[in-house]
């Protein structure tokens, strides 16, 4: 599988250079495969090889009409194929559009930089050499926005991410911040995938928190056939901070044919906390994984990480997640679970959970299960007048209910219920 570019498609594009540069760069080291320890579960290489004979960036920037798919009230911010074309949101919410990345610092990892840290030609391209996807994505990046959130918000955010047009073969990379000041606020961003089409999404993000209480859900809405890699990098408040954030991230990503989630999360500020919550019903060969590495550097901050996928017909299910906890993170409490409810002989589920401590006064745990569904339940259930299929149901959702009850606002676990409820009666 190659890269299909030319010189004439990089001056077609607009891209700089450099970009140039950087995609000299990636050709050198390639995909990820298992070599590397943070690609140990999922050689994308392979993966890409056997679904792709070549890849193209996608340059066309297409107009779209689109609906709000959701009924209750609320602002929104509309992509298509990861390009901004609309929003709707209050005054003290800001964005601009990412057209381009010839000035680095527009780059959502070298985004919020300190001025005196703006980021120069060397600290990008060390950045990049460690890491080919980032490499990749300065490449061919051309799309994206940065926004800003200064108060709290009356209604829920969404940011409404559509997929059309024939995508087949097609690279897209991206890049998006977002920053949270002194606000309380919910954000849904779901991906409504129409295009039927195999491509390949590469996504870097950059959240900063601080001094907010931020609810932030993911959906997959439908069943896509892309292949997605995203970067998260979420910054939590920092050493000037007088009051601790609070940050609750919800992934809900059943029916994506493969997905790899990276987080980055770093607790920079006294009395924080972050939470993961993840559930997924994998069907199919789906392939998905959610990694994360969850940074406490100060005292008397908690973080919490609860996964949970259910796994059919040789799909693949992995969880890596690393806490690391700083010597001066002192009376930290920091926990992780991931649980796998294998349904299929061939399916499989993965898990490498890490504690790295230097700090004495802590309580961190960690655990993982997976197994197959307890067929004594599944009898006493029958005995009870419920066929089979109904009784398999209704264990999946009890194996998936404490990560439902994590959510508290009405229109929104419906919209959840509805999007796991779809993809239980999809496979039983």
């Amino acid at each position: 599988m190659k890269i299909n570019i030319s010189n004439d498609d990089f001056k077609d594009m607009g891209l700089s250079v450099s970009q140039k540069d950087f995609y000299n760069s990636f050709v050198e080291m390639g995909f990820p495969n298992r070599k590397k320890e943070d690609w140990k579960f999922t050689d994308l290489d392979k993966i890409l090889n056997s679904n792709f004979d070549q890849l193209t960036p996608l340059k066309k920037k297409s107009k779209f009409k689109h609906e709000k798919i959701f009924n209750f009230d609320h602002y929104s911010i509309t992509n298509f194929n990861s390009a901004l074309i609309d929003f709707v949101f209050p005054k003290t919410v800001s964005l601009s559009q990412l057209k381009e990345v010839n000035h680095l610092k527009k780059h959502s990892v070298f985004f919020g930089m300190r001025e005196n840290l703006t980021p120069g030609r060397p600290m990008v391209e060390t950045a990049s050499k460690k890491d080919q996807m980032l490499s990749l994505n300065l490449s061919f990046l051309d799309r994206g926005y940065s926004f800003k959130i200064m108060d709290h918000l009356d209604k829920p955010l969404v940011i409404y991410n559509y997929y059309d047009d024939d995508l087949r073969g097609k690279m897209i990379n991206n890049s998006n911040s977002i920053e949270i000041i002194d606000s309380k606020c919910t954000i849904i961003e779901v991906d409504i995938d129409k295009s039927k089409s195999k491509y390949f999404k590469n996504t870097f993000q950059k959240y900063q928190i601080n001094e907010s209480e931020v609810d932030y859900f993911f959906i997959n809405q439908n069943n896509s056939d892309g292949f997605n890699y995203t970067k998260n990098e979420i910054e939590i408040n920092d050493l000037n901070s007088k009051k601790g954030s609070i940050f609750n991230y919800f992934i809900f990503g059943s029916g994506s044919k493969f997905r790899k989630d990276d987080y980055e999360i770093s607790l920079n500020g006294e009395n924080s906390f972050a939470k993961i919550n993840s559930a997924a019903i994998l069907k199919k060969g789906e392939h998905h994984e959610v990694k994360t590495k969850m940074l406490h550097s100060q005292p008397h901050c908690k973080s919490h990480q609860k996964i949970k996928n259910i796994l059919l017909e040789k799909s693949k299910g992995i969880f890596q997640g690393k806490v690391l906890v700083s010597d001066k993170a002192q009376k930290t409490d920091a926990y992780q679970i991931s649980k796998g409810l294998i349904l299929d002989d061939n399916a499989e589920f993965s898990t490498k959970p890490e504690l790295e401590i230097y700090a004495d006064d802590v309580k961190c745990s960690h655990g993982s299960t997976s197994g197959n569904i307890d067929q004594d339940a599944i009898y006493y259930l029958m005995t009870r007048g419920l066929p089979k299929k109904e009784a398999t149901k209704l264990i999946v959702k009890g194996f998936l209910n404490d990560v439902l009850s994590e959510i508290s606002e009405p229109n929104i676990r419906s919209l959840i219920e509805d999007h796991l409820e779809e993809n239980i009666n999809n496979e039983n």
